[in-house]
């Protein structure tokens, strides 16, 4: 089976994730551990206006925003950024947000001092990914900084369900079986970010889903910092 051949609502991502907020809800709450380190890093950076690229419900996007960020929260669920809005209406905090495709970022060029796009990098295939990386790297500001994570061909849940294309597969993780997921390695994120890396660290994820039902996903952080060369073109 090719990606072309999917299904067209294996292939509407707005569609499944808006179905994946109705039915399972804000599954999620507390802020991440590698959340808690880019927003240090931000600090560090004397990083102001931060884009939260696949906010999903919203909730790294208040916690940056108070943490004093300039914040900017996007996702290609509408489900998901009513939820983010009403959230940070509550929380009396202001940010901005817009619903669109992460492969297709609706900025101008060099808007952001930062991203952090968290749990959203290895959803697609290969080609996904490469234009979701430029895309950010266009949208970033010289000096800027991208914090990302990837998932890990370590993970346990690499080589399960259905291979759609090399390293990409369905049907593999419980909740997101519509959705394709991509594992990477150190060399890939290389590639990706045209060897602009500044670091590429494994992580673990541990965290809890489904009726309270413990999960993990092996991951790999990747911090990657613009130059004029790693600008795409």
């Amino acid at each position: 089976m090719s990606f072309q051949d999917l299904d067209i609502n294996q292939t509407e991502w707005e569609l499944v994730w808006n179905e994946i907020y109705k039915t399972q809800g804000e599954v999620q709450h507390d802020v991440l551990t590698t959340v808690l380190t880019a927003a240090e890093l931000f600090k560090r950076e004397h990083v102001k206006k931060v884009l939260d690229l696949g906010c999903g419900t919203g909730r790294h996007s208040v916690f940056l925003a108070q943490n004093g960020f300039d914040v900017t929260a996007t996702d290609i669920s509408e489900e998901g950024i009513e939820v983010t809005i009403q959230k940070a209406i509550k929380s009396g905090f202001e940010i901005s947000t817009a619903c669109h495709d992460m492969r297709a970022i609706p900025f101008e060029d060099e808007t952001f001092d930062a991203i952090l796009c968290i749990w959203v990098s290895g959803h697609g295939n290969y080609e996904d990914m490469k234009k979701h990386a430029d895309e950010m790297l266009r949208v970033l500001k010289t000096g800027g900084i991208i914090f990302a994570d990837y998932q890990s061909k370590a993970d346990e849940h690499y080589g399960k369900g259905i291979e759609i294309e090399k390293d990409t597969f369905i049907y593999n993780m419980p909740g997101e079986e519509k959705i394709p997921h991509h594992y990477s390695d150190r060399q890939e994120l290389q590639k990706i970010y045209n060897d602009r890396l500044l670091d590429v660290r494994p992580f673990t994820y541990i965290y809890s889903g489904e009726n309270g039902i413990k999960g993990k996903i092996e991951a790999l952080v990747a911090i990657c910092k613009k130059t004029r060369s790693s600008t795409p073109q």
